[in-house]
């Protein structure tokens, strides 16, 4: 089967962010299927000229070495409206094209074009903006839209809305819904996002968690362990959750356990400026973007993730059992993972509260660390590989095409 895999133009991998291991992951399992997969790099940049090129920049792709037939650089048209009344008139009949610019006739054509040529049978759109690019394209081929997250959900904890604001969070919502009920199917690395999809109206929706490659533990020779934050701030969930933690959780931390450290590992450019001066706290070591953790991942340190919402996918979660890490996480940020288990192979928290207690309790307390440690990574090589879901994925593949 020739499989087309959209994906927007930046860096596939397991150890940049949590959007490229989601990517790196999806098109792993698509190669382990032996499927022949082409792959479109969607540029969304401001130009008003679609064109599809080989100028496919080497840093991106350089971890995905045998995992495509065919990879190109895929530039849409951004064509910006004109006159007041018509971008009303759009606004009302066509939110998608009111929202998004690439959304066009240009565009569509380009993408149209390739796929006949190509002989695609299946379109894999990763994230919002490619899934949308492909579904107003009115394609002939069906579309699996993986999920990431929802839009709509994460602009609303912003604090205050403008109307103005409120007015594009409602049209971007009613691109997001019909978008997810009517493509021929979703893949979600949340299971509660899964059932969400379900319930907006479209059944073909698959739960497949995130995977990685199983990686050697790090032995941990340290008496007292540290705790760690990872994850690069220019993502919501860890620019908001480490604030939240260091104002609600960190000196209650100190005032019980004064040798405590911290370990924030992640690039901190988009940390706010209240952030970078809570982070200046001498028992705060910043180690900035790592690419091999090995080094700064050790068994049964404990692993915090104080985001207080069920949005998306916590990414790191598989990644800290596979390194056999303590995992304190707050309830609300672990739902997307069933497999995520309190007093087995993590600890959970009501709120942040509630997270103080249980890390000074976890913090004087060795076996337990080690009994959640070693299930965490148990758990990991049931689920979190992938080899334990792609069968599940062809399976669901199998079925779609057979109902198309």
């Amino acid at each position: 089967m020739n499989v087309l895999f959209l994906v927007n133009n930046t860096k596939i991998s397991p150890n940049a962010n949590g959007g490229a291991s989601v990517y790196f992951s999806h098109l792993q399992l698509l190669t382990k299927l032996n499927y022949n997969v082409h792959i479109l790099m969607v540029d969304f940049s401001d130009t008003p000229i679609a064109e599809i090129s080989s100028n496919v920049n080497p840093e991106y792709i350089q971890e995905i070495e045998g995992f495509y037939s065919e990879i190109n650089h895929f530039q849409v048209a951004q064509i910006h409206p004109k006159g007041i009344i018509n971008r009303i008139k759009t606004a009302i009949s066509t939110p998608e094209k009111f929202e998004y610019f690439f959304v066009n006739s240009q565009s569509k054509k380009t993408l149209k074009q390739y796929i006949s040529i190509h002989n695609i049978d299946l379109v894999w759109a990763e994230w919002r903006w490619t899934a949308i690019l492909a579904y107003y394209s009115n394609l002939k081929v069906p579309i699996v839209y993986a999920h990431h997250d929802w839009e709509f959900k994460l602009r609303k904890l912003k604090s205050s809305l403008s109307f103005l604001e409120k007015f594009h969070l409602k049209q971007k919502k009613r691109v997001e819904l019909e978008l997810v009920k009517n493509v021929s199917a979703c893949v979600s690395a949340s299971f509660t996002e899964m059932q969400e999809i379900k319930a907006y109206g479209n059944p073909k929706a698959l739960y497949i968690p995130l995977t990685y490659e199983e990686v050697e533990i790090t032995k941990n020779d340290m008496k007292t362990p540290t705790i760690v934050h990872l994850g690069g701030m220019g993502t919501t969930a860890n620019r908001l959750g480490l604030e939240r933690f260091l104002e609600v959780c960190w000196n209650d931390l100190k005032q019980q356990i004064p040798n405590v450290t911290l370990k924030v590992i992640g690039n901190l450019k988009y940390a706010s400026n209240s952030l970078k001066n809570r982070l200046k706290d001498p028992q705060i070591k910043c180690v900035g973007f790592v690419e091999d953790l090995k080094g700064e991942l050790k068994a049964y340190d404990i692993h915090i993730i104080p985001w207080e919402y069920n949005t998306g996918t916590r990414t790191r979660i598989p990644l800290v059992f596979n390194y056999a890490q303590v995992l304190v996480c707050t309830k609300a940020a672990a739902s997307c993972y069933p497999e995520v288990i309190h007093d087995e192979n993590s600890i959970l928290s009501d709120n942040l509260q509630h997270m103080t207690t249980q890390l000074v309790d976890l913090y004087k307390n060795q076996e337990k660390r080690i009994f959640i440690g070693d299930n965490a990574r148990k758990t990991f090589q049931n689920y979190f590989t992938v080899e334990k879901q792609v069968e599940k994925l062809e399976e669901f593949l199998e079925i779609i095409n057979v109902v198309l």
